[in-house]
């Protein structure tokens, strides 16, 4: 109980002092801000919009204040799981350090400035601001992913019973018919794109649409290694995990829109390859992370998973 007040007062306060720091800011500069302010610019970094500063902090605050409450309640119902206060860290951080980070970046630039048309130029400014966030939300993670964790049935079902000196490989193959279709429909994009318009306009939805036809099939092996997921007929890119990095395996059902959507996708408490929704690979690595995959027959890959883990234990 010590642990879950410790964690919820930190966030919580996390929280205040962001919308503090929105707040004491915006009432310190009003003086030097024109109002309205710009609030928009074209690629060229020129401003093309504009918006009153009360109406900005208001946009800032309410943005803030969703996500904040969001992962707070998040962080509350799932306080015991290690990964779930990582994941919450690790949101707070990154969301508090982007908004202060956008709202510092509007001030600056409008700063004494006698209308909003005159406000500086904004472009290149903010790639370093998105990665000051996403460096806040690593070190979130890394500062909750430690302490106590909830014990969770990884095997959730047998495990193979290997001789002694005996090796198993287990192989699966997937494909995913939304990569395929979509990777096709985007390629066709990219065609008639170069028909109208330039070729490097038409060039990202080629790179697109080459991307999704590269990933949408897959082959994953399971052995004394570990873990290893090559995509496309040419077997590459591919991922492993090594047998070291997992603590256990299980099978679940899942959505694709659950862990992400299709393809491989990543959120901040796990990592997921899906190729279509449905039965599920799932590893528990022991960063606290789980590590999802679609694949069919799971269950005896989730087996040997298991049963390569006890024999590692019991060198």
């Amino acid at each position: 109980m010590i642990y879950r007040t410790r964690f919820l007062a930190v966030s919580v306060l996390w929280v205040a002092a962001v919308t503090a720091v929105l707040v004491v800011g915006a009432l310190t500069l009003r003086d030097r801000l024109p109002d309205p302010i710009a609030s928009h610019w074209s690629f060229s970094g020129a401003p093309n919009d504009s918006m009153s500063v009360t109406g900005f902090l208001v946009f800032l605050l309410v943005g803030w204040l969703a996500v904040g409450v969001g992962a707070l309640w998040n962080g509350a119902r799932g306080w015991r799981l290690r990964r779930t206060r990582a994941a919450t860290s690790a949101i707070l951080a990154a969301a508090g350090v982007f908004v202060v980070g956008l709202g510092a970046l509007t001030a600056w630039v409008n700063l004494d400035a006698v209308e909003w048309r005159q406000a500086g130029s904004l472009s290149w400014q903010v790639v370093p601001m998105l990665a000051a966030a996403g460096i806040a939300g690593r070190v979130g993670w890394f500062a909750c992913n430690r302490g106590p964790d909830e014990e969770q049935d990884l095997a959730s079902g047998s495990e193979l019973a290997l001789k002694a000196g005996e090796r198993a490989v287990w192989l699966s193959s997937m494909s995913s018919q939304v990569l395929r279709v979509g990777g096709v429909v985007v390629l066709l994009v990219s065609v008639v794109t170069f028909i109208f318009q330039t070729w490097q306009v038409a060039l990202a939805p080629l790179l697109a649409g080459a991307a999704c036809l590269a990933i949408s099939s897959a082959r994953v092996q399971v052995d004394e290694r570990g873990v290893r997921v090559a995509f496309g007929p040419q077997r590459w890119p591919a991922r492993r995990i090594r047998l070291a990095q997992i603590e256990g395996a299980r099978v679940e059902t899942r959505r694709a829109l659950e862990v992400g959507g299709w393809g491989y996708r990543v959120l901040p408490s796990s990592t997921a390859i899906m190729m279509r929704s449905g039965e599920c690979l799932v590893l528990r690595l022991t960063s606290g992370r789980d590590f999802y995959i679609s694949v069919d027959h799971a269950e005896r890959g989730a087996e040997l998973v298991n049963a390569l883990i006890t024999e590692s234990s019991a060198l």
